[in-house]
């Protein structure tokens, strides 16, 4: 179950662009999926054919077809795993893992028809208004409290094995965002650190009392195509975690993509 828990872990997220939470090297240009070798049974998956029931973090949901990409439930095999038994019927009790959208900023439009498929291809990458959504949920739901035990934590390293990890906060506040960078300069080349090819800096929001309400890192990298990874949480009433991926030009609107992402998922409850 371990084992399973790592190769299928927000299998959604990662086929929409984003690479491994938090960790692995910033993206520049998204590439479809579908560019790349991946098995049957995902690119079966990729879009679905009807409208998917299920449990949405303790929250009956029916999400329309387009909003509806790499879903997976509890228990589903993992990533490159084969099924061995057949689907069971899904009803609103069944539990989601995690699935994935593409939307359009800022109509909120998805991918409904084939004009808007072909308009997403086209969309220049340094222009696009089209932003990835992906859900994680269910059995890979990192647990209430994930944004603040990520902050402290990643401020908070002890072992800075990497320079430009090492983060400072600074002291003007961007788009009402906490902002922190990675500090100090590269003695060898005089560089400051925040300027490497692999800095990035981290935006925060807080509440009142302090607890983080969203999470979002970009890149530092002097192109246009360079995207940022927006995180929040749905939690007290869903136990969800959504990653939002858009280009940094659009870091200054986070809180209206922010928001109308919510809008989204809300319109997904059953009973409204």
């Amino acid at each position: 179950m371990k084992k399973k828990i790592i190769i299928g872990s927000c299998v959604a997220v990662l086929l929409l662009g984003a690479a491994a939470w938090w960790v692995a090297k910033p993206q520049y240009i998204v590439m479809p999926f579908s560019t790349f070798f991946q098995p049957p049974e995902m690119a079966m998956a990729q879009y679905s054919s009807k409208d998917v029931v299920g449990d949405l973090g303790g929250v009956p949901v029916t999400i329309p077809k387009h909003f509806a990409e790499y879903v997976e439930y509890d228990g589903d095999p993992g990533f490159g795993e084969k099924r061995l038994d057949p689907a069971p019927v899904r009803t609103h009790e069944s539990k989601l893992r995690s699935f994935g959208f593409e939307v359009r900023y800022p109509d909120m439009v998805g991918l409904s028809t084939p004009e808007l498929r072909q308009e997403k291809r086209k969309a220049s990458i340094y222009k696009t208004m089209w932003i990835s959504v992906g859900i994680t949920t269910g059995e890979h739901y990192p647990g209430d409290g994930f944004l603040d035990r990520f902050t402290n934590s990643t401020l908070n390293l002890k072992s800075k094995i990497i320079d430009y990890e090492d983060y400072e906060k600074l002291p003007d506040i961007q788009f009402g965002l906490e902002v922190y960078s990675p500090k100090g300069i590269d003695v060898k080349t005089g560089i400051a650190h925040r300027n490497h090819d692999d800095a990035r800096d981290m935006y925060v929001s807080r509440d009142e009392s302090g607890k983080v309400q969203a999470v979002i890192v970009c890149s530092n990298r002097p192109v246009k195509s360079v995207r940022c990874k927006h995180r929040i949480s749905l939690d007290p009433r869903w136990d969800a975690a959504v990653d939002i991926h858009y280009r940094r030009q659009l870091l200054s609107e986070w809180k209206k993509i922010q928001e109308s992402v919510i809008k989204v998922v809300e319109r997904f409850e059953v009973n409204k």
